[in-house]
C-alpha cells in the first residue's frame, strides 16, 4: 500500500466516523460565566469531567487553559480545551491522530449592573465553540481535496447572576447562568465528496445535509470562585441539562442529558474571577 493510499484510506475512516466525534463546547468542561469581574487581564487552568465518572482523573477528565480581558462592563475569554490525558500523550509523543480532537471556545459577557463592591452582579453574555479533529487536518491536507468539511459549532446565549460575599480580607462569589445552547453543522458540501483509494471510491454519504437543523437545548450552571490578594482566584462550576449530538448510523441529532464538574484557578490583575 501507497504512502498517498494509506492516507486515503485514513482520511475515509475519518470521513465516515467523524460523526461521533463531535461534541459541545470543551467537552466535560462547566461554561464558567461569573458576572463578577473587573477590568484586566487573566489567564486560567481547568479541569473537570462527567459527574458519574466521580472525581478521580482518568480517560474522561478534560483539561482547558484560557484567558479573559475586561475593559469596563465588556469581557471577552477565549479557552483551548481537550482530553487531559490525550493532551500529555501530544505533550511527548507531539503527534496528532485522526481521532484526536481539541475544542476551541470563545464568549463575550456584558455587565448589566453590580461590580466594585457592589452585593449582586447582573450580566447577559454569548459565545462559540468548534471541535477541530484530526480528520479536519488531514483532510485539509490530502492534495486536491477541495470539498468543504462540516464542523460542528455550538452557539450558548444566557444571563447570569452573581452574589458576592464580603470575608474580610477576601470574599466569596457565587453565581448562577442559564443559557440556550444553539448547536449547528456548518461549512458543509453542496454535494457528498468522495475518496479515491485503491482505484475504489468511498463516498462520505450524508455530510451535505448536515447543515439543514439547528439544535436548541436549555442548560444551566453554578459556581463559586475565591479571589486570593486580588491576583489569585479558585473557582469551582457544576454544569447540567440537555446536550445535542449526532446518530452516526441515522444521522438524525437527539439530546441527552449530561452534567459535568470543573474546578481550576486564574492569575492576574482585575479580568474576570
Amino acid at each position: 500500500m501507497t504512502s498517498r493510499m494509506r492516507v486515503g484510506t485514513a482520511l475515509v475512516a475519518g470521513l465516515l466516523g467523524f460523526v461521533a466525534q463531535a461534541s459541545a463546547q470543551v467537552p466535560g468542561m462547566p461554561l464558567f460565566t461569573n458576572p463578577r469581574y473587573a477590568t484586566g487581564l487573566r489567564v486560567s487552568a481547568d479541569l473537570g469531567q462527567p459527574t458519574d465518572m466521580g472525581t478521580g482523573i482518568g480517560d474522561k477528565t478534560v483539561a482547558q487553559v484560557g484567558a479573559n480581558f475586561v475593559l469596563g462592563p465588556i469581557g471577552i475569554g477565549a479557552n483551548v480545551g481537550t482530553n487531559f490525558n490525550r493532551a500529555r500523550q501530544l505533550a511527548s509523543s507531539r503527534t496528532f491522530g485522526l481521532s484526536d480532537n481539541f475544542t476551541g471556545s470563545a464568549i463575550a459577557q456584558f455587565r448589566l449592573l453590580g461590580g466594585g463592591i457592589n452585593t449582586l452582579s447582573l450580566s447577559i453574555f454569548g459565545g462559540a465553540s468548534m471541535d477541530i479533529t484530526g480528520s479536519d487536518l488531514a483532510y485539509a491536507s490530502v492534495a486536491g481535496a477541495k470539498a468543504a468539511y462540516p464542523k460542528f459549532m455550538n452557539f450558548p446565549v444566557g444571563a447570569a447572576l452573581g452574589l458576592r460575599l464580603p470575608l474580610g480580607i477576601t470574599s466569596l462569589s457565587f453565581w448562577g447562568a442559564p443559557r440556550f445552547v444553539l448547536s449547528k453543522y456548518v461549512n458543509c458540501p453542496s454535494t457528498d465528496p468522495s475518496v479515491v483509494v485503491g482505484g475504489v471510491t468511498y463516498t462520505a454519504t450524508g455530510l451535505s445535509t448536515m447543515c439543514d437543523k439547528t439544535g436548541r437545548d436549555f442548560r444551566w450552571a453554578a459556581g463559586v470562585d475565591l479571589p486570593i490578594l486580588k491576583i489569585f482566584s479558585i473557582r469551582a462550576a457544576y454544569d447540567s441539562g440537555k446536550l445535542r449530538a449526532r446518530d452516526q448510523v441515522t444521522g438524525a441529532t437527539t439530546s441527552q442529558t449530561l452534567s459535568f464538574w470543573g474546578v481550576g484557578a486564574s492569575i492576574g490583575i482585575g479580568g474576570m474571577r
